[in-house]
Parts: structure tokens; C-alpha cells; sequence
């Protein structure tokens, strides 16, 4: 027979995984909260960040436009061309200028004068208005006549990478006589951002190509991000991407959660687990009762039903209240003491069994027939009148008078004696029915035996 097994959640289950759901939520809400305040800390952070380096960057470049303006004054005032005047010129202004890294001088374009001079590998000559990697920014510069910053570029004289600030220079004609440079290399420049301790990228425009990046050394590992903000710049902008150190390991909050989440899959198979157990042991336990029931009331050698199943029978019995008809016989086998005798108690169980498979052959499947102790058989009959209830019993007694027992060698049939009363409810007692049956059996006994004998019921409820 296929056991369909379902699992009922009890009321301790279910107040398990209710406070693990409610468990949950407050996990999520905390984990949210948390993840609202590091975001409002990292905007904080971000915008004090952003204003720093705003105020750095502005106050490096400022500085770098001062100088050049200082030099390019200079230049004019002292009106002279030749390398040792440029030179003392630019050590002064580099006195005061820790960022710069190098001053150029260029009249109509062209690097006549460097300082510091380098022997080696040294700009000077260089065209800027025809060097097509330059030329784009120059000519930009001069058509805004304004300060332009270009870079980070690779220098042609040492291979550096450095920003270069270029401020254009006019006559009194307004006539385009050349250029005073200030090279700040990116290293040097960087490091007044004083921003080691962090994670972060720019990105700048250099008029002279496209937007590149200036520095980066955001963890790759780190697949976002915190926020970004743009700085102004002289003819453009740079955009910041800021990563809060604190990111690289927010992933550890997944981690986290993810174990949380599986603690939480083990209380659920837990449950399921413990819930199934008490299924389990709750219908064993039924199985168990169902079978001590079905054993106390089931005769163990005949298996029909037994005493005690009949009297509850008839107790229910008494108490309806419609009419109804019934008939009761009692079965009592003729001689069964000397069958014992004569030939051991395991033929007499035997002619027992014989009589029981009998009976359930003869009855419908309304009647019930039960072993009362002994050799004694009651058969209750329901709606049937006495008549009808004679010709049940007749018809037994004639199949068990034709069935064969057989023994060793010896072959023998067994006859039984009967008694049978009509009761309806709720006229009747089961004293005075069992007491009628029983005198009707006296009687079919003591007249010859294998008979019906009809007893009249006289004790009414």
C-alpha cells in the first residue's frame, strides 16, 4: 500500500520559522541601515575629498600661472633674449615654486631657452606650432589667448610623464610672440594631493588628443566604485573617481549575509527534518494503537471479531432510538470436548477455524460473527426478522454438517447447536438477549443437538 506522507507543520515548528523570518528581516533591515549610513559617510567623505583636492589643485595651478606670468613679466621688463638672463629669471621663480618642475621659453613657438638646461636630450629647437602631437594645443592656447594645461604628456627631452601649463605671449599689437612654459611632473604634482592613502582615478583632456587617464590605482578587484566629481582646470576639466578603502572590503558583508542565509537554509531543513521525525513517531504511534485495537478486538486463532467488539456492538445498539429489527444467534459445536480428546487440541482449532471460514462464507457482509469463547460463535444480524435469521443458521449448520475434517488418516464432521432470538431496538436489554439466546441453545442441545431453536425475548428496556 503507497504511504502518502505529508508533512503538517506544527505550532512549535511554526514558531520556529516565524522567528527565523522575522530574524531575517531584521537582518535586512540592519544591513540596509548600515548600507545607508556607509553611503551618507562615503558622500560626506566624497564632498570634503572634492573640496580638498578642488582647493589643491586650484591653488598648484594658480601658483604655476602666477610664476609663468612672473617670468614671461620679467622676460619683458629686462627685454632680453639671451640664456643667462632666462636663466636667472627662472631660478627665482622656481625659488618660490615647488611645483614646477621646469620652464621653457619658446618666442613664436620655438624652445630657445630651458631651465634647468639639460645636455641631454634637451627640447630646445623644437617647433611646438609644427609638431603635430603639440600642434592642436597650441593653437588652441593662442586662439583663446589664454593659460591652457596639457597632459599628462610624455616629454620629448627625458621620457617623464608631466603636465605642461602653456601661457601665450602678445605684443602691444597683439600679435602672437611666442610661449612660457612650466612643466610639472606628474609625480611631483601628484604628490601635493596628498591622497597616498587612498583609491582613486583622473581622468583629464589633453587638447591635443582626447580625455586620457591621469593616474589610477583603484583596486581591480573592486568591481565599484564610490562617486565622482569634477575639478575645473584651465580649458577643461578633470573628473575624479574616488574608491573608499572601506569598499575593497564591503564584500565581506555579502560574505556575511551569505552565511546567514545558509544558517538559516539548515534551521528550515531542521525543521522540515524535526517535523517529519514527529510525523513519523506520531503515526507509528497510530499504527501502533490501530493494531493494539484491531489485537483487542480480533480473536487471535479464528481472527473474526471477538467478545469485546460484539458487547460494544450491542451497546451501541441500545442506545438508538428508531425501531429496528435484529436477530442474534448463539453457535455452540456440538461434541467439540470430545474432539479434543479424541484427536488433540490442534484438530479442534482446526475445526474452530473450519467453522469461522464457514460463517463468513454463509453471511452478508452486514452481519457480524464473533467468537464469544470456546466453542461458542454469536452471529448478530441486522434488519433481519427471526425467520430470515432461521434460514442464515439452517444454511451454516447444513455446510458445516457436509464439510470433511480431516485428521491422519481419519476423516470426520462436526455439527453445532444453535439458539436464536428476534429483538428490536430500543425494546431489549443485552442481559435479556444473551439470556434468551442462551436458553434457546439449552434447548437445541438438550433435544438432539444440530438444530435452530427459536427463543422468545421477554425483558424489555
Amino acid at each position: 500500500m503507497e504511504n502518502k506522507f505529508k508533512v503538517r507543520i506544527t505550532h512549535s515548528g511554526f514558531a520556529i520559522l516565524l522567528a527565523l523570518f522575522l530574524f531575517l528581516i531584521v537582518i535586512e533591515l540592519l544591513f540596509f541601515n548600515n548600507k545607508n549610513k556607509h553611503n551618507i559617510l562615503v558622500d560626506k567623505d566624497t564632498a570634503n575629498i572634492s573640496q580638498t583636492i578642488t582647493t589643491k589643485i586650484n591653488e598648484q595651478i594658480n601658483s604655476m600661472v602666477v610664476s609663468l606670468k612672473a617670468l614671461s613679466y620679467s622676460l619683458n621688463i629686462q627685454n632680453s633674449k639671451n640664456t643667462k638672463a632666462f636663466d636667472e629669471i627662472a631660478k627665482k621663480v622656481m625659488a618660490d615654486n615647488d611645483v614646477i618642475s621646469e620652464l621653457q621659453y619658446a618666442p613664436r613657438g620655438i624652445i630657445t631657452d630651458i631651465y634647468p638646461n639639460q645636455t641631454k636630450h634637451t627640447a630646445i629647437g623644437h617647433d611646438l606650432t609644427h609638431i603635430e602631437e603639440r600642434k592642436k594645443g597650441v593653437l588652441l592656447s593662442i586662439e583663446n589667448r589664454s593659460v591652457s594645461l596639457i597632459g599628462p604628456v610624455k616629454l620629448i627631452q627625458n621620457g617623464k610623464l608631466a603636465f605642461i601649463l602653456r601661457l601665450p605671449l602678445f605684443n602691444e599689437k597683439n600679435k602672437f610672440t611666442g610661449f612660457v612654459n612650466a612643466i610639472s611632473y606628474l609625480d611631483t604634482f601628484r604628490e601635493k594631493l596628498a591622497l597616498d592613502k587612498s583609491y582613486y582615478k583622473i581622468l583629464g583632456f589633453n587638447p591635443d588628443g582626447h580625455r586620457l587617464t591621469i593616474f589610477n590605482n583603484i583596486e581591480k578587484t573592486c568591481e565599484k566604485t564610490d562617486n565622482s566629481f569634477t575639478v575645473k582646470v584651465p580649458n577643461g576639466e578633470w573628473l575624479f573617481v574616488i574608491q573608499n578603502q572601506q569598499k575593497i572590503h564591503q564584500d565581506n558583508s555579502l560574505y556575511l549575509r551569505c552565511l546567514l542565509y545558509i544558517f538559516s537554509c539548515l534551521i528550515c531543513v531542521y525543521v522540515y527534518k524535526r517535523e517529519r521525525y514527529l510525523k513519523q513517531s506520531q503515526n507509528s504511534i497510530l499504527d501502533m494503537n490501530m493494531m493494539l485495537q484491531k489485537t483487542s478486538y480480533t480473536d487471535e486463532l479464528t481472527h473474526l471479531p471477538n467478545r469485546r467488539l460484539l458487547n460494544e456492538k450491542l451497546g451501541a445498539i441500545s442506545t438508538l432510538t428508531n425501531n429496528q429489527i435484529y436477530s442474534i444467534a448463539i453457535f455452540d459445536i456440538d461434541n467439540f470436548k470430545q474432539v479434543n480428546d479424541t484427536y488433540g487440541h490442534d484438530v479442534g482449532d482446526d475445526v474452530l477455524v473450519a467453522f469461522a471460514n464457514i460463517c463468513l462464507s454463509s453471511i452478508r457482509s452486514t452481519d457480524i460473527i464473533a467468537r464469544w469463547g470456546g466453542e461458542e460463535f454469536v452471529l448478530l444480524m441486522e434488519n433481519t426478522d427471526s425467520h430470515h435469521g432461521q434460514e442464515i443458521c439452517t444454511r451454516i449448520l447444513h455446510t458445516l454438517s457436509q464439510h470433511r475434517i480431516t485428521s491422519a488418516d481419519t476423516h470426520f464432521s462436526v455439527t453445532s447447536s444453535v439458539g436464536l432470538c428476534e429483538f428490536t431496538t430500543p425494546d431489549f436489554t443485552i442481559t435479556s438477549v444473551m439470556k434468551c439466546i442462551d436458553e434457546a441453545l439449552y434447548v437445541s442441545k438438550k433435544t438432539g443437538k444440530n438444530k435452530v431453536t427459536l427463543g422468545h425475548l421477554t425483558v424489555n428496556k
